[in-house]
């Protein structure tokens, strides 16, 4: 198990702490990520494939920096979030990174 960090997410400023977690095989990266103002837990997996994909109509970006990675994974809870809006503290929720979190963090952070 890896360092904790504490970050705001870049567009609804929810304080979030990630904590990596070793993964199996080169596949990709997972964290364990807590809402510390209202105690909700998500495991957030970030395929490899995610920061090498170009959504459509966005130009190339690369390479991804361990602070995009870090927004990314901001702009992927808040999409949860604001998609299921009855998510309550206690459980453990499944939130994937893809590649469109990580151009729109890109546009976030100008």
């Amino acid at each position: 198990m890896g360092g904790s960090k504490q970050i705001k997410t870049a567009k609804l400023g929810i304080v979030i702490q990630l904590t990596s977690v070793s993964r199996r095989g080169a596949d990709g990266r997972t964290w364990m990520v807590h809402d510390v103002e209202r105690n909700r837990g998500f495991k957030v997996d970030l395929l490899s494939r995610a920061m090498e994909e170009t959504p459509r109509g966005e130009k190339l970006k690369t390479p991804w920096t361990e602070d995009d990675v870090e927004g990314a994974i901001g702009v992927a809870v808040e999409r949860f979030l604001t998609s299921s809006p009855d998510v309550a503290a206690g459980p453990l929720y499944d939130v994937q990174v893809t590649s469109q979190d990580f151009y729109d963090y890109a546009k976030l952070k100008g």
